[in-house]
């Protein structure tokens, strides 16, 4: 069920004529350096849907930042008075086995209204779409042309002014704050979606973002909107306006039908801005079928058409001048800028303005509206019928079904992946007995997700293992990079046991309307005198979070001694130690809520057992927050938030002015370059106080910082700033490799954890590490002959965490040349003075996805602050 506002339905009977929105903004649309922020849009729009019977308003719920997130439903006076029956139908045609018969089928596709969703301004500095829907909402509502007509009649249009209105305000704050200076239209120091900035339309499998979740719910548990519309722009050095079809690869869990839909889709729009002299119009470049998480991709596998048109970009709304010769081709599909088969019709070059976008857009739109309207029982007809075939797919082509066992090293990160994949449509049932699948027995509690549904494509693009053609820019030539990513697996991604059966079974299960979380067991006697938190769990930390903010103190088990429980239990190193079983018994319900911690009471602790405890004050913990708006940086705050970790955003002056260890334990670098760190954005490009980096102070400041005791935690691209400035006897084996010897973009790979270093406490020994041209790295190591006391290793002593795998390395995605980082180290901590480096070589926290990885930063960060407990110190004193 989606929870909403309704805003209006209908006009009252004293609804105030209709003002066009240049007359209400006191600005054309589109018009030079004139934008509408959110205020203002939603204003309009509100005052759109009071005087109009053929618009609807509703909120969806708040953004991020608590700003309404607007539907706008837009149809026929009779149909806006009947939507939930159009709800209805469309459900139906979404889902073939809702229909009774072929009757009911007939009167679907002959009758029914095709529902076309538009998204504008996802990215929020791609303004143009956002100001472009009031002039498309006016025209919709107020014209009475044929074509007008037709689309109302034939159609149900639903439309999103902006999918980030938190974005589109910071954008149109700095870009007014930007006008006149150097740097007009550019140069904003921070992320424009609150935690993910551009990597907003990289979440729409995930859903880690509010926003997300929000018109995800809207897609595939109310509209099932038959096609949706994804609005953007791009750079301005190249052509004026991409349409579909796309560039290769193709993904196969992408219907056919859906790819010669968009063959249709974009021919019309280009055809149709071609007649209205719109030059510069390519297809079949730059952007690829292939990858998922995006709001046009994501819906494929839902067996909606999804659109996307890109066009060039305006400098916000200040309009700039392009000479042809500045003009110059693509990556993928256009080599030099010149007529081609796919661009048929180059730009001349000349002024490029926000109200050309506008234009483009428009035009985009009505030639989408049009054709589905007119083809409307051709679109309906083959939704149903690629959903059917869904279905019936998965009674003679494996797999049959998706397992996720009960046995699962955390529970809850199992169920979080379930309740993703379900909130996106996903049906999931629960096994009620134990069964056979494939020649091996399940017990009761097993999770199962049959095929046989009509989001068939999204549950195996979610499950299976992605396999990226080899694809290079010619032959024996450099790699071709993808789009975005080339592998995904989810469950890889997020630690989960899971199991592909190919062929039918016989279980009794339960649908299940939502999945159920796992709680906190606790088990052991009820005076127990200390409590263990097996480590194990991501919960641990929520955990250990929750108990340094209620004041209750606990040691970390650190041994590697054998250390079982009275039944057997094995206690890992990591595994928390409350001595203050009285408060935390008294507290326990509310310390561990919404967690699935393994807790034992324990009636006594022996003595040769607190020998090896630390003590685990809370971390001070500092994340470094450039001024370049970096998009890890955000999604490693959304992390550390959603596990409960207090932290504090440091920028370059607090860095550069030293004295770091008084405030912070720890410092967390996320992935950037060192160039980005030093120097960060130049001058005239910013403002200047967001001008430059930490400099040669702030490299001094962090070394001080770490020989006095911190921990400088490295994410991917920030550990070659370690590797270069501070002298550490370790080396990027993958810094000068050629794309022609190792390349490997976005995939999963296999990586070895030592479980008894600190940093992997409660690893599992193998474990899957998301790779995105990430590192790998190689000791140094004086020559037997070598004893100077000054060599780096010597002075900086290294150890390996973790290591890619020197068998099989890739679990999904693509990898050229995998010898390069077999067996090479892919975390390593660095001793340096009485602190220490950690190098994470993969993104342990990639746009929030791999959870199994999460484990090994919350480790890091725990470690700063352990140190000898008291208890096992007093334990160690001789007695008088």
């Amino acid at each position: 069920m989606v929870c909403v506002t309704v805003w209006s339905c209908r006009p009252t009977a004293a609804a105030e004529t209709l003002v066009p929105p240049d007359k209400f903004l006191g600005h054309a649309v589109g018009a030079d350096y004139e934008l509408a922020n959110w205020e203002k849009i939603t204003q309009y729009v509100r005052h759109v849907g009071e005087a109009s019977d053929r618009v609807n308003v509703r909120e969806l719920g708040q953004t991020t930042e608590g700003r309404p997130l607007v539907l706008v439903e837009i149809a026929s006076a009779d149909a806006i008075g009947e939507l939930d029956k159009h709800r209805r139908n469309q459900r139906k045609i979404a889902d073939p086995r809702l229909i009774a018969d072929e009757a009911e089928e007939r009167q679907l596709v002959e009758n029914s209204k095709i529902v076309v969703l538009i998204n504008c301004n996802l990215h929020s500095t791609e303004v143009a779409s956002s100001q472009m829907a009031m002039e498309l909402l006016y025209d919709l509502a107020t014209g009475n042309s044929p074509q007008i007509q037709e689309i109302l009649e034939r159609a149900i249009i639903l439309l999103i002014p902006s999918a980030n209105p938190d974005g589109l305000d910071k954008v149109i704050e700095w870009y007014e704050r930007s006008r006149g200076q150097p740097w007009e239209g550019t140069g904003m120091p921070w992320l424009y979606q609150t935690y993910a900035g551009h990597d907003n339309n990289r979440d729409w499998f995930m859903l880690a973002l509010k926003e997300t979740r929000l018109v995800t719910q809207m897609l595939y548990r109310e509209w099932f909107p038959t096609i949706l519309y994804d609005i953007h722009q791009m750079g301005n050095k190249s052509v004026r306006f991409f349409v579909p079809p796309f560039h290769d690869p193709k993904n196969a869990n992408v219907h056919p039908l859906i790819d010669q839909s968009l063959l249709i889709i974009g021919g019309h729009m280009a055809s149709e801005l071609g007649r209205e002299g719109k030059k510069g119009v390519i297809h079949g470049a730059m952007y690829d079928n292939w990858w998922a998480g995006g709001f046009r991709t994501t819906p494929y596998r839902h067996n909606i058409v999804g659109v996307l048109t890109e066009a060039a970009s305006p400098l916000v709304a200040t309009p700039i001048f392009q000479r042809k010769s500045e003009l110059e081709g693509v990556r993928r599909g256009l080599p030099e800028y010149t007529m081609t088969t796919n661009f048929p019709d180059p730009w001349p070059g000349g002024w490029w303005r926000l109200r050309d976008v506008v234009d483009y857009e428009k035009i985009a739109c009505m030639s989408l509206f049009t054709l589905a309207a007119r083809y409307r029982e051709m679109f309906q007809d083959n939704y149903i019928h690629i959903g059917r075939e869904a279905i019936e797919r998965s009674k003679t082509e494996p797999p049959f079904a998706w397992l996720v066992p009960p046995d699962q090293r955390d529970p809850h990160t199992a169920a979080k992946m379930l309740e993703i994949l379900h909130t996106g449509g996903v049906e999931v049932c629960q096994a009620e007995a134990s069964f056979v699948a494939d020649g091996a027995e399940y017990p009761a509690g097993t999770f199962v997700m049959y095929c046989a549904q009509p989001y068939r494509a999204h549950l195996n693009d979610m499950m299976e293992r992605q396999v990226y053609p080899d694809r290079k820019r010619w032959p024996g030539g450099p790699a071709e990079a993808p789009y975005d990513i080339a592998g995904w697996t989810l469950p890889l991604q997020m630690g989960v046991r899971h199991v592909a059966v190919a062929r039918p079974f016989e279980c009794k299960a339960r649908s299940l309307s939502e999945i159920p979380m796992p709680r906190a067991q606790v088990r052991g006697p009820e005076d127990a005198k200390h409590y263990i938190v097996l480590a194990g769990t991501n919960d641990d930390f929520c955990l250990a979070n929750r108990l340094h903010k209620a004041g209750i103190p606990f040691d970390i088990y650190a041994s590697e001694q054998d250390w079982r429980l009275g039944d057997g239990t094995k206690v890992p190193a990591g595994s928390l130690v409350i001595h203050d079983a009285v408060r935390f018994r008294g507290n326990m319900q509310s310390l561990t809520e919404g967690l699935a911690n393994q807790i034992v009471g324990l009636s006594r602790i022996d003595r040769s057992t607190t020998e090896g405890v630390l003590s685990a004050p809370p971390p001070r913990l500092g994340l470094y927050q450039p001024w370049t708006a970096n998009i890890d940086e955000g999604w490693t705050r959304l992390v550390l938030e959603n596990f409960e970790f207090p932290y504090t955003s440091v920028h370059n002056a607090e860095i550069r002015a030293g004295r770091l260890r008084q405030r912070y334990d720890c410092l967390v670098l996320p992935s950037l370059s060192t160039s980005s760190i030093l120097t960060g954005q130049p001058s005239d490009t910013t403002a200047p106080e967001y001008v430059g980096g930490i400099g040669k102070e702030g490299i001094v400041s962090l070394q001080e910082f770490i020989r006095e005791g911190g921990t400088m935690v490295c994410i991917d691209q920030s550990c070659d700033f370690a590797i270069e400035h501070f002298n550490i006897p370790v080396r990027n084996i993958v810094k000068e490799t050629s794309s022609k010897e190792f390349y490997c973009p976005g995939s999963v790979l296999r990586v070895s954890v030592d479980p008894n270093h600190p940093v992997g406490w409660g690893m599992p020994e193998w474990i899957s590490a998301y790779f995105s041209r990430s590192q790998a790295f190689e000791l140094k190591k004086p020559s037997s002959k070598e004893k100077d006391p000054r060599h780096p290793a010597a002075r900086f002593p290294a150890s390996v965490v973790a290591r890619y795998s020197d068998t099989v390395l890739l679990e999904s995605g693509w990898i050229l040349g995998k010898k390069v980082i077999a067996d090479k180290p892919a975390v390593v901590e660095v001793e340096y003075g009485a602190g220490r480096i950690v190098l994470f070589g993969f993104r342990v926290q990639h746009r929030a996805q791999p959870h199994g990885t999460f484990r090994l930063l919350f480790n890091a960060i725990q470690r700063s602050t352990l140190k000898e407990s008291e208890r096992s110190a007093k334990d160690r004193t001789p007695s008088s």
